[in-house]
């Protein structure tokens, strides 16, 4: 793959996660100059050697319009005067509500993100299941029914297992594996009150295991596109992959295209699938998902750059061979991610011992330092701020349960010439210890 000099500027959202350092990174050492934003200021991409410069935007769950004014003000703060390739990249979910305001950039900055009508088709799962009937996609047949009266005329179609599911939400949440009529009714009617006005889905249980297509389209061409399975999941049933192999991609292209072409898809997008490995059979599609992945890292060390690539699509328009049109994926590799358990257990643990505010106060003087590359007077600020903020006992409980809980986890790989965005984790223990659960991008 070319290790060309690039020589343009990306501004990449959702600064807090493992997906935008993947991200940054592929960009960043092939020498675009990346600018990353969150509604916060603890973030991975803040400890970043990649990263130029960080902003704060308000945060798009609570004030949208708010949220693209100040990325419309980044933006324009950071155009450049000379013509330069200039991209935004939208790392997570935020990228459906930079469609919906896409004009809003128009003449700024490139919008690195499918057409709003295209998003919209899949973008939620009720979408999702009328799109692929209408279409004649191989997927799992789904019921909707509007209220309890509707589900009761339904039962004689139902071959349970089933499972129910919310339209919109991520991580496996409200998904559940309905056993009987009974549960059935019961579930329902739970998310019914839970997701208020919302049509709540059926689906028909499929045999198999959990595949996850990962794919960048060119109006609906597919660019490149690869395969990982899921070899161990949490919550078992229904959430995220947490042990993950790369597989052969040929027995899902034509389904994922089939989709695609019809759609004008011009980004990237992962396909969920349910497959019994059976050459015999046809994987079915269960739900699409239009932003980046969590397995992005496991992508990308199976020799796929998405990063680098969608890059290319939406400068020069096109994908060479050169740049990795078309190459097959490193077949059989396998990465591990440590356990989420592992990551749940430490609420109480993180918010007996660590004050969170203490950090956030020196937070900003540790990432000029770093950015000076005053990396021994970080590390200093940094260690003094935690004397300050836990005795020494609690921190020598709280490593040793650490250490024992995560002995047997493989250790997350950020890169040896990235140093320092391991502090970046302390997001997720602050957002454990502020809201007591764990952020999205973590359990999607």
């Amino acid at each position: 793959m070319s290790e060309e000099n690039l020589n343009g500027k990306a501004i990449v959202t959702y600064g807090r996660s493992i997906i935008s350092l993947m991200i940054a990174q592929s960009l960043g050492r092939r020498g675009v100059e990346v600018i990353g934003c969150d509604s916060t200021t603890m973030t991975v991409l803040s400890f970043s050697k990649f990263v130029e410069k960080n902003h704060v935007y308000t945060d798009p769950s609570e004030d949208e319009a708010a949220f693209i004014d100040d990325l419309v003000d980044i933006a324009r703060k950071h155009k450049p005067a000379d013509g330069q390739d200039y991209v935004l990249i939208p790392a997570f979910n935020e990228g459906r509500i930079i469609a919906k305001h896409k004009h809003r950039f128009d003449g700024l900055i490139t919008v690195a993100y499918p057409d709003e009508q295209a998003v919209a088709k899949v973008a939620t799962k009720d979408a999702f299941a009328k799109t692929v009937e209408d279409l004649g996609v191989e997927a799992p047949k789904t019921w909707m029914p509007k209220d309890t009266q509707e589900l009761a005329s339904m039962m004689d179609e139902f071959s349970f297992p089933v499972f129910i599911k919310p339209p919109d939400d991520v991580g496996g949440r409200g998904i559940s594996k309905i056993e009987n009529e009974a549960e059935l009714r019961k579930a329902f009617d739970l998310l019914t009150k839970r997701y208020e006005s919302q049509q709540i889905l059926i689906q028909e249980a499929c045999e198999g295991q959990d595949y996850c297509y990962c794919g960048l389209f060119d109006d609906g061409k597919r660019v490149t596109g690869m395969v990982y399975h899921n070899i161990s999941k949490f919550p078992k049933e229904s959430g995220a992959g947490v042990v993950r192999e790369t597989v052969e991609a040929e027995p899902f292209h034509d389904i994922v295209e089939k989709l695609m072409e019809p759609l004008g898809w011009n980004g990237v997008a992962e396909i969920d699938f349910m497959w019994d490995g059976n050459p015999e059979t046809k994987p079915k599609m269960i739900e699409v998902n239009a932003r980046f992945w969590a397995g992005l890292d496991h992508s990308i060390k199976s020799d796929i750059d998405f990063p680098y690539m969608i890059y290319k699509l939406f400068t020069e328009g096109k994908v060479t061979d050169a740049d990795g049109a078309g190459k097959e994926a490193n077949i059989g590799k396998t990465t591990k991610l440590p356990a989420l358990s592992t990551m749940a257990g430490l609420e109480s643990l993180f918010s007996e011992a660590i004050h969170i505010d203490e950090l956030e106060e020196q937070w900003p003087e540790i990432k000029e330092k770093v950015k000076e590359s005053h990396f021994g007077e970080a590390m200093d600020l940094f260690r003094e701020t935690l004397q300050e903020s836990f005795t020494f006992k609690e921190a020598l409980d709280f490593f040793k349960v650490m250490r024992r809980r995560v002995k047997d986890a493989e250790q997350v790989s950020y890169a040896e010439d990235d140093p320092f965005i391991g502090l970046g984790v302390l997001f997720v223990f602050g957002y454990l210890f502020r809201h007591g659960k764990l952020p999205p991008e973590v359990k999607f």
